[in-house]
């Protein structure tokens, strides 16, 4: 499982240029000559991913597949390091999440001229990426930078620490390392402080072995890669109480001259770390190489994406580097998990929600954690929440009626299917969809309406009430799921009952949850009570289609009035009084947080993309970009009150206090995901249950985007031409075509927008076919599939009038909406079929 090879790869610039990229060659000075001689396939605006910050009161992760850090305050010691090879063991102090800035495992003594005094207890400037980090600070006469970064193949955080004498005279210089070792356990956090120290090869590698089962007898290790230590601190024959791994180096600097430390600080079995160890000492750097070389190969050569604005371009890289980065090592898998360091689970939930985002460019991503979640299920097919080391074995736990997972499992494989057309994986996948269906319909009323103990998305409560967001989610997943019966040809399912269902769940949702005062959807407390706080929650009504648009637009003004901080985003819930109201909802203590933090009315990233996203689809479309802008964007962040380049969890939002704007849990992986997820729309990108089509109006900085999506299992190149609010041609594999709504493989689609030269399908909520248009005789007929005696919605726009249509060989009487604005028609029709294979033909005046 580790580094054996050569670190290079290739980097395709188009299908006639590729540069070879070694080792110590970073990849912004590689594609700085490139860009010299080609531009074509390569974004000219890409920088490294490194953002600066000199706040000094940041709070950083990074990690990668073995190894992963937490550091608090700006400061360059860490206070966490988890360590996911063999199993997920911590280094960690302090074991209230609370109060994790104050664990201190690390400490680096500095003795010169007589004087000892610690280095990096205070905070520092630091630049970093998801997956290594750079602090740098002057103390006393030196300059002193820690680094940290994590390999490819190799279980170990590799720290560097270097000292430059910045004084006109000699300095004798002392530096002492210790590393508290005590490890905590995955899951059941108990700590484990007993263990067995050596020192070895003089002094070369250090070793605290812990032959305890539920560390599954872990060995912690560092190892000197760079400086030699010179002393022996003493090895233990014995288990020893609260194990430290220490060293201890001595240099004379010169004026200017300066030398660098370097620990491998990591963990593997026992049996292993002589081999292991060794292997780390001759291949760190080219494996701390491959695991760069990957990620910037993910972030930038796996597919393209060119939009004309570089704070979101910026974050859209930083997005896809989460993603490349959050991958943990577990029981022999490599599987998304929510933060660098803090998390020692697989979590289905954020692995869901990520891909929202992925599968627009990346779909291995979302096929391999499909098949992880098919291999943790059993004969029952329920489908797991969560997978983890636990005690002495990895344990799993599966959904209950109620859990959220149950309804995004089937929307993100519904998406995934559009996108890539993989009906193996649908089929094997299919039993665990259609048990979670039937879990979920546990959860539902007599009224129709989804039930649930939690408030909202919450994961903690215990009050039993009709859930505007489970109920959002139910209608979304029905339809997904009918979908998926479609394509996989499941005619003995009853497609029928579920659509019906859908149909009577909307209507049920707004006559129960909206509330006409106060322009919002409120939940039920429980079977009688309404819940009076406003939840975030609500704004996935818009953009899964449950409200009409004066609704839609009446809820957005609400959530801006009663949400929304103008300085860093939307609340997830309101008022923040859940303090006080832990016996009513049944809190474990006070797990809601202070007022203004954690779920207690802070803001955490899905809440703003639920309200760009529903102001998108209530055609607000430049809001939509500003608030993604100003409130999800490593600047927009960053321009906050408390704020840093990063991703999140949650921000405090109580203006009155010094902590205003604070972030939490940084890194975070599902704000990735999200951020990918709209992107894509706001650049035109649309779905519903049955299709993929694409929306002509775009936001300023739009206007020429260019991107790869996944399409029917590959990748195709998306362009946008011109301005205007329709499409003038729609041209696919240099072919004029006649549908926004996609319905076959491609290269490449270019869409030039201005009026339309001829009629086009706009919209339609079902399967399309084909579509032809015969200039001739001016007309536009589509062929599509939709079951028998169910509505369908199809949208035309045209430069022409329309004459009249023929539906299925015979006149089409039915209602038509007819709208005219500035000489362009557009027409709307929804109509029972009578038949699963149709054909609907328009003809339009000369």
């Amino acid at each position: 499982m580790y580094f054996v090879g050569q670190s290079i790869f290739y980097i395709c610039i188009n299908k006639n240029t590729q540069v070879m990229l070694m080792p110590n060659k970073s990849f912004a000075t590689v594609l700085l000559s490139v860009l010299l001689f080609s531009c074509s396939g390569i974004n000219s605006n890409f920088n490294e991913l490194d953002v600066n910050f000199n706040g000094h009161y940041g709070q950083i992760e990074i990690g990668g597949k073995f190894v992963g850090a937490e550091f608090h305050q700006s400061r360059p010691l860490p206070s966490r390091i988890s360590f996911y090879y063999p199993v997920a063991n911590s280094i960690v102090s302090n074991a209230d999440y609370w109060q994790r800035h104050k664990s201190f495992i690390l400490t680096v003594l500095l003795k010169t001229d007589g004087i000892t005094d610690t280095i990096g207890s205070m905070p520092y400037s630091y630049r970093y990426a998801p997956y290594r980090v750079k602090f740098e600070n002057v103390q006393k006469n030196f300059n002193v930078t820690f680094s940290y970064d994590v390999c490819e193949d190799i279980p170990v955080l590799v720290l560097r620490l270097r000292l430059k004498n910045i004084s006109a005279d000699i300095s004798n210089v002392n530096i002492e390392t210790s590393l508290k070792t005590s490890l905590r356990t995955s899951h059941s956090f108990r700590q484990k402080n007993k263990a067995l120290v050596r020192y070895l090869k003089n002094n070369m590698y250090a070793t605290a072995t812990y032959n305890d089962i539920e560390t599954d007898s872990s060995v912690v290790f560092i190892a000197n890669a760079g400086e030699i230590p010179v002393n022996q601190f003493k090895s233990t024959e014995q288990n020893i109480t609260d194990p430290v791994i220490q060293f201890s180096y001595v240099k004379n600097l010169e004026s200017g001259e300066e030398f660098e430390i370097t620990q491998l600080v990591g963990m593997c079995k026992s049996k292993e770390s002589v081999r292991v160890i060794d292997q780390a000492l001759m291949h760190w750097q080219k494996s701390l190489n491959k695991n760069q070389d990957r990620i910037l190969n993910l972030v930038q050569k796996q597919s393209y994406f060119s939009i004309d604005d570089s704070v979101l371009m910026q974050t859209m890289y930083w997005s896809k580097a989460v993603l490349a980065s959050n991958i943990h090592y577990i029981n022999g898998h490599y599987l998304p998990m929510p933060c660098p360091a803090e998390y020692n689970f697989f979590f289905t939930h954020d692995y869901l929600l990520t891909s929202l985002g992925a599968v627009n460019y990346d779909l291995d991503y979302v096929k391999n954690g499909l098949h992880f979640l098919r291999s943790l299920s059993q004969e029952d097919s329920i489908l797991a929440h969560a997978y983890y080391w636990k005690d002495s074995k990895f344990a799993t736990e599966y959904c209950a009626s109620d859990n959220w997972n149950n309804m995004w499992v089937i929307i993100v494989a519904c998406s995934y299917l559009k996108h890539s057309g993989d009906y193996k994986t649908l089929e094997l996948l299919f039993p665990i969809l259609k048990k979670s269906l039937v879990m979920m319909q546990h959860s539902k009323g007599d009224d129709d309406l989804m039930y649930a103990k939690r408030p909202d998305w919450w994961d903690i409560g215990n009050v039993y009430g009709a859930r505007v967001y489970n109920t959002a989610l139910a209608y979304k997943a029905l339809q997904d799921y009918v979908y998926i019966l479609s394509e996989l040809n499941k005619t003995s399912e009853p497609l029928h009952e579920y659509i019906n269902l859908a149909a009577r769940m909307k209507k049920q949702f707004v006559d129960t949850f909206w509330d006409k005062k106060s322009g919002y959807l409120m939940n039920m407390l429980d079977r009688r009570s309404i819940d009076t706080h406003y939840y975030s929650g609500s704004l996935v009504s818009i953009f899964f289609g449950l409200l009409d648009a004066e609704k839609e637009a009446r809820l957005l003004e609400t959530a801006e009035n009663i949400l929304l901080d103008t300085n860093i985003g939307i609340r997830n819930a309101m008022p923040p009084d859940f303090h006080e109201l832990i016996s009513a909802y049944q809190f474990n203590g006070m797990e809601a947080g202070e007022p203004y933090i954690y779920f207690n009315g802070a803001v955490w990233p899905q809440g703003n993309i639920w309200y760009a996203l529903g102001l998108l689809s209530n055609n607000q479309l430049r809001k939509a970009r500003d608030v993604l802008k100003k409130y999800l964007t490593l600047r927009g962040v960053e321009n906050s009150p408390n704020g840093q380049p990063s991703f999140y969890e949650y921000r405090i939002t109580n203006p009155q206090s010094p902590r205003y704007g604070e972030i939490d849990k940084p890194t975070f992986l599902w704000a990735g995901g999200w951020y990918l997820y709209t992107l894509y729309r706001l650049a035109g990108l649309r779905e519903n249950s049955s299709t993929i089509f694409f929306h002509p109006e775009l936001p300023d900085g739009f206007d020429n985007a260019e991107y790869d999506m996944t399409l029917y299992g590959k990748l195709c190149r998306i362009k946008w031409r011109g301005d205007g609010t329709y499409f003038q041609q729609i041209r696919i594999d240099g072919l004029d075509q006649y549908s926004a709504v996609i319905s076959s493989p491609a290269s490449e689609i270019c869409f030039i927008r201005g009026e339309p030269e001829t009629p086009y399908l706009a919209e339609s909520t079902c399967q399309i076919n084909k579509v032809v248009f015969q200039k001739m005789n001016m007309n536009l007929s589509v062929d599509f599939t939709y079951m028998a005696n169910q509505y369908v919605f199809l949208r035309f726009v045209s430069p022409v009038k329309l004459k009249h249509i023929d539906l299925n060989g015979s006149y089409y009487s039915g209602i038509v909406n007819e709208q005219l604005i500035e000489g362009i028609y557009t027409y709307v029709m929804k109509f029972e079929t009578t038949q699963t294979n149709n054909k609907i033909s328009l003809y339009f005046s000369y």
